[in-house]
Parts: structure tokens; sequence; C-alpha cells
């Protein structure tokens, strides 16, 4: 009887529109983003909205460019190299990047900015220890895109 119950409540929460999904980016699109230079820093940060928690990851990479945006061109050279397609760039601020392998998966190239990391101390710190031109430093944001999901 207790079965029958939990098979009927869990119709009922189904139905409902009450499942839970996590959207979390494949492990082979960080190894992609990583590939880009030395890892400074990495973090995963999650948000809940509707039902859906998107996990996104944080990188900070070198590229050895000469400014931010030199960087994130460096960065866009590389991917696309590895068959990723720039869908929207935005430069100065940020280009997006989408593989056909991972469809759903995307990157954010930013120039570096302490402003996306001031939830990211360590990352920071690590930072101020190691790079003589954070200027010239990427940060990559890996998410799945919801509404292609």
């Amino acid at each position: 009887m207790a079965a029958i119950a939990l098979l009927i409540g869990g119709v009922l929460v189904s139905s409902c529109g009450l499942t839970h999904t996590t959207l979390r980016v494949d492990p082979a699109v960080l190894n992609e983003a990583r590939s880009i230079g030395g890892v400074l820093g990495e973090s995963t940060s999650d948000g809940y909205y509707e039902g859906t928690t998107d996990v996104i990851t944080t990188l900070v990479v070198g590229t050895q460019g000469k400014n931010g945006t030199d960087s994130v061109k460096k960065a866009m050279k590389h991917l696309g190299g590895r068959g990723w397609k720039t869908t929207d760039d935005n430069l100065p601020v940020s280009v997006t990047m989408e593989s056909p392998n991972w469809e759903t998966n995307e990157l954010v190239l930013h120039p570096f900015d302490p402003m996306y990391l001031e939830n990211e101390p360590e990352i920071l710190e690590a930072i101020n220890r190691a790079a003589t031109n954070p200027e010239a430093l990427v940060i990559v944001w890996a998410w799945v895109d919801g509404s292609r999901a």
C-alpha cells in the first residue's frame, strides 16, 4: 500500500511541475576552457529558478595577451581551432561561444575585471599572488543554456 501511495505521489508531483532539474556543464567543456591557457582560479556557483538549478563554473585564465581584449581574442582563436563558434561578439565586454559537440553548453569570455569576481575572494587572492599583469587575464563563464537544454 505504501508503494502505491509513493507512486501516486510521484506522479502528482511530476505532473504538477514540481520536478527539479540541474543543468551542469559537461566536464569535457571545462577541459576545453582550461586549455585556453594557465588557470589561475576556478570555482562553481549555482542559482535556482523555476525548478532548475544552473551550475556555472568560473575560470580565470592567462593567455599572455597584451591586455584583456587581446587575451580574449587569443582565447577565441584557440577555441575556434577546436571547433567553437562565436555566437555573440560584444567586445570589449564579452564574447559568447558554443561548440557543435556540446550544443547547449556555452563559454562566455570576459576581459579581466575584478567586478566579475567580487564573490570569489580566493580567486582574487590567487590572482594578486600570481599575475604580473591581471588586466591581460580572461574570465570564462561556462554554463548550460537552459532554453536549449
